[in-house]
């Protein structure tokens, strides 16, 4: 999540909650067998989640497949 400032080695602090709002940075669970850590949006009735890497593109997924498992509160950086 380079755009994000969260580098490789970082240790992300994650508040557990089922609900997140457009912007905020979730763990996601996408469809019950991949968690993955990305910026969360409603998009109509899908949910986009998206990386804050340009090497990869905007998933846009039914909203039913989509599972926010926590939101992204601290960060502790690693040198």
């Amino acid at each position: 999540m380079i755009e994000a400032g969260i580098n490789d080695g970082d240790v992300v602090v994650i508040r557990e909650t089922s609900v997140a709002d457009d912007g905020d940075i979730v763990v996601a669970l996408v469809e019950d067998h991949e968690a993955t850590l990305k910026r969360f949006r409603r998009d109509g009735a899908a949910i986009a989640l998206a990386a804050a890497n340009p090497a990869y593109e905007t998933r846009v997924l039914p909203s039913d497949k989509v599972k926010v498992q926590g939101r992204l509160v601290g960060l502790i950086r690693t040198y």
